[in-house]
């Protein structure tokens, strides 16, 4: 960028205050925002604070400015403004463009893929909506979302950690959307701990605003998502039913349908399973209604570990297969996987080895034909495979692969399952000593986890 000469610098005292007379203050808007402006438009432009302040004010002031720690006068910015190519008079708190944001991102957030695209096109084709500071943030955190739509992972974790460097120049709205994004990316890379952490800022934040009751439930219901995951299910309950109560009063059926599932998985949880069929049954006459295929592939999948749990491992391996058509018509490659792996564990369970095998295959192609990262689940079918191949090298696999990759990742019932073959493993090889060492980690686990189920293979 050009920087235009200047021949005097402004003859600012710091240390004397300005007059009201020519402060921002006079212009009737919110001085604080100017200073977050300037630095937002400096660090996108690539110029330092010397560039920027050069021939105009000197970088200490200029520092100051950008920190909202001195009110400048009006010429200063004027000046500032202009090195930057900004109209200083804009105002974005009600710009066409801001409504046009919210609308693409109710668009995303009810996965109306095809409006959401139309939108963003149409979103940049207007100048404003990357040269204006309030609205560029805005786009960037709604694109973060927009990206999750379309299943590019990546690129939403890239697109958050970019406005991350913006991150001081953000007002508590922003706030609030920055930290339910960070909550999303988080949750899509699997560390849901802080997923719900991040979405809990995120409900802080909501207190202060005017939230609307749709944007409310979304975040009621992340928070439940995110919960249950980590295991809290008491909060993934209460959540679940705060967001069921708005979805229902805006008749809204595939989100309640949702809504259930999770309260279904939830009380499954508990051991309540009554009450998990019951959400179940409700799941099942809405989606046939709504023609969800990808809620009936998720009951039928969560009844068959219902039934598993009860000990009804044909009926489990029914409900698997009824899940797997829907599964692959319409969830993503680690859903499907899951359904795959449950089929391999029942048939294991039956001493179905020859159909385990089978699903064993079926895994494995599933895996290479994903262009994910699927290794973790690899594991899984590698276990079974030199199980049923009565594999000596299991027991040193389990010990120094598979054990410890799910203990970082925090999968308990993973951890659970896998040390009490190991501990089986050990004790017929009469290693009493590590055996005992890896029953004591199931123990211990189950103790701490014990809503996560007692059957462990």
């Amino acid at each position: 960028m050009k920087i235009p000469n200047r021949t005097c610098i402004l003859n600012i005292d710091l240390k004397e205050p300005h007059s009201d007379k020519s402060t921002v203050d006079q212009l009737g808007v919110c001085k604080m925002e100017y200073g977050k402006v300037l630095r937002f438009h400096r660090v996108k432009q690539g110029l330092t604070q010397n560039q920027l302040a050069d021939g105009i004010i000197s970088p200490a002031y200029l520092s100051k400015i950008e920190n909202d720690q001195t009110v400048p006068a009006f010429e200063v910015l004027e000046l500032l403004y202009e090195r930057l190519g900004l109209d200083f008079h804009d105002s974005s708190y009600n710009h066409p463009s801001k409504e046009k944001l919210k609308e693409w991102y109710e668009a995303i957030v009810f996965k109306q893929a095809d409006d959401a695209q139309r939108l963003k096109e149409e979103l940049l084709q207007q100048k404003e909506t990357l040269d204006n500071h309030h609205l560029y943030i805005f786009f960037e955190l709604f694109r973060i979302r927009h990206l999750l739509l379309e299943n590019e992972i990546d690129g939403a974790y890239e697109a958050w950690g970019n406005i991350r460097q913006h991150k001081d120049t953000f007002d508590e709205e922003m706030e609030f959307y920055f930290h339910l994004g960070a909550g999303l990316v988080k949750y899509y890379k699997g560390d849901f701990e802080e997923a719900f952490q991040e979405l809990m800022e995120a409900k802080n934040y909501s207190a202060s605003l005017k939230v609307e009751e749709w944007e409310l439930s979304d975040l009621y219901y992340l928070l439940s998502l995110s919960s249950s995951q980590s295991n809290y299910i008491s909060a993934s309950i209460y959540y679940a039913d705060q967001a069921l109560v708005i979805y229902q009063k805006h008749y809204n059926l595939i989100k309640s349908a949702d809504c259930h599932i999770l309260l279904g998985i939830n009380y499954a949880r508990l051991k309540n399973y009554g009450k998990a069929l019951e959400n179940y049954h409700l799941v099942s006459k809405i989606a046939t209604q709504t023609r969800n295929h990808y809620q009936l592939g998720v009951i039928y999948h969560n009844i068959g570990v219902i039934e598993s749990r009860r000990g009804q491992y044909d009926t489990a391996l029914m409900n698997y297969k009824r899940s797997l058509p829907y599964r692959r018509e319409t969830a993503s490659d680690y859903e499907i996987f899951e359904t795959i792996h449950c089929l391999v564990l029942e048939n294991y369970k039956l001493k179905e080895f020859e159909e385990c095998m089978y699903w064993i295959d079926e895994g494995f192609k599933h895996l290479n034909s994903s262009p994910l990262d699927t290794s973790s689940q690899e594991v899984h079918l590698n276990i079974y495979q030199m199980l049923i191949q009565d594999n000596s090298t299991l027991s040193e696999y389990l010990a120094n692969e598979a054990i410890p990759l799910f203990q970082q990742s925090k999968q308990h019932r993973f951890v659970i399952r896998y040390s009490v073959i190991i501990s089986d493993l050990l004790e017929a090889e009469r290693s009493y000593k590590k055996s005992t060492k890896y029953l004591r980690l199931a123990i211990e686990l189950l103790n701490k986890y014990s809503h996560i189920g007692g059957t462990v293979i």
